[in-house]
């Protein structure tokens, strides 16, 4: 009988949350198995947002990566006919390199091109896959498609917000004569209704264009008018006349962004979701790379201590994940008051507009609740409008 290898834990998957668990991992001396079913580097569909505090979380210096690296200090925001020019703080990279880049710096020992397809546990009590790899600990870092979390999770309620978007390479010259801002400042279109926002990123001569928006279905109609306003609607617009004919060709994928209920599915018997997978993108902006890390470092952390069961109290507990469930409740409170609304407010408001562009620019940089401010700036943003029998529900347990 074939001997099958065993090791202490296996990931399902190689990006940025598989490689920040890899990397705690293998460096506290624990025999790691990583297997994604790409070869790296990989085309990866994604503006590239890093908000500053990822890098504490991988314990990197932005001067330690090597690769292509644009600090932003400032955002160029949209909203309702308005444009606003906000200061923040973040960087952008381009998934292509900087997943590859983590994958390799984990040292954790991988198969790339390996497609997960039958996953089991044996009368030991440990998870085997494909009858070939064997491991104590299984960890799910595939992504919304998670092979992991599809076998061995109940399915959940998944409402996928849907994206359109490109990252190409453009003529440098003509991207910077065009651009918004600054090189690396990324220029926001906000989307009237609230339901999405649309983004133009120059990183000096590529450009990343896209559109998100919370249900999928709705993403290309986005688009379109998204693509008219950077283009110019006849005038000059932030997108090089060259490189318009590219955005023909866009390509779509759905993610899941953060619900306060997807943090009870994060384990089970020794098998553990991180990033994507467990749905942990941020519920307002859907920037998954913060969570993503995140969650793989403080699962990886909970196995070396010998106390894995403590990886949902870790992952509950966090401040930056209990930020995002205050988020996830005003997000459903700000549902409630467009939905009842029709997706129109019966007034423009310049200020409401502006403490919603504030507080969305705000999140980008991924600024934790200080003092529960910026919460009390979103709630003044949405109550501003809400119908009086919405104002009591505030603060209802999610």
């Amino acid at each position: 009988m074939e001997v099958v290898p065993t090791h202490d834990v296996i990931i399902v998957g190689g990006g940025p949350a598989g490689s920040a668990c890899a990397s705690i991992l293998v460096k506290n001396g624990v025999d790691t198995l990583l297997l994604d079913r790409a070869n790296f580097p990989r085309v990866k569909l994604c503006a590239g947002w890093l908000t500053p505090q990822i890098w504490d979380i991988l314990e990197l210096s932005p001067k330690e990566y090597p690769l292509g690296l644009w600090e932003w200090n400032k955002t160029r925001i949209h909203f309702q006919g308005r444009k606003y020019t906000l200061a923040s703080k973040g960087y952008f990279i381009r998934r292509y390199e900087f997943d590859d880049f983590l994958l390799r710096w984990s040292k954790v020992e991988t198969i790339e091109g390996y497609n997960v397809r039958q996953i089991e546990q044996d009368g030991e009590g440990y998870w085997v896959i494909d009858k070939r790899f064997r491991a104590k600990y299984l960890i799910g870092a595939g992504g919304s498609h998670c092979p992991v979390a599809r076998a061995l999770f109940p399915i959940k309620e998944k409402s996928f917000c849907g994206t359109q978007e490109k990252e190409f390479e453009g003529n440098l010259e003509e991207i910077a004569a065009c651009r918004a801002g600054e090189d690396g400042e990324p220029e926001i279109l906000l989307h009237d209704d609230m339901k999405g926002y649309s983004w133009n990123i120059p990183k000096s001569q590529w450009l990343n264009i896209g559109t998100g928006t919370r249900v999928a279905r709705e993403v290309l109609p986005a688009w379109n008018k998204a693509r008219a306003f950077f283009e110019g609607n006849g005038t000059k617009g932030t997108i090089p006349l060259s490189s318009r004919p590219i955005l023909n060709s866009m390509k779509g994928h759905g993610y899941v962004s953060f619900a306060t209920k997807h943090l009870t599915s994060c384990q089970a018997d020794n098998v553990f979701l991180v990033g994507d997978a467990l749905g942990l993108a941020q519920p307002l902006t859907g920037e998954g790379i913060l969570p993503a890390v995140l969650s793989g470092k403080l699962c990886a952390t909970a196995i070396v201590e010998g106390a894995p069961i403590t990886y949902r109290e870790r992952l509950q507990t966090h401040p930056i994940i209990n930020d995002y469930r205050i988020l996830y409740s005003i997000k459903l409170l700000a549902t409630r008051f467009f939905k009842d609304r029709g997706g129109e407010r019966k007034r423009k408001s310049r200020l409401l507009s502006w403490l919603i562009a504030t507080v969305f620019v705000a999140l980008f940089s991924g600024k934790p609740i200080p003092g529960s401010r910026l919460l009390a700036k979103m709630k003044k943003a949405i109550m501003m409008g809400i119908p009086a029998r919405h104002v009591a529900e505030w603060g209802k347990p999610v």
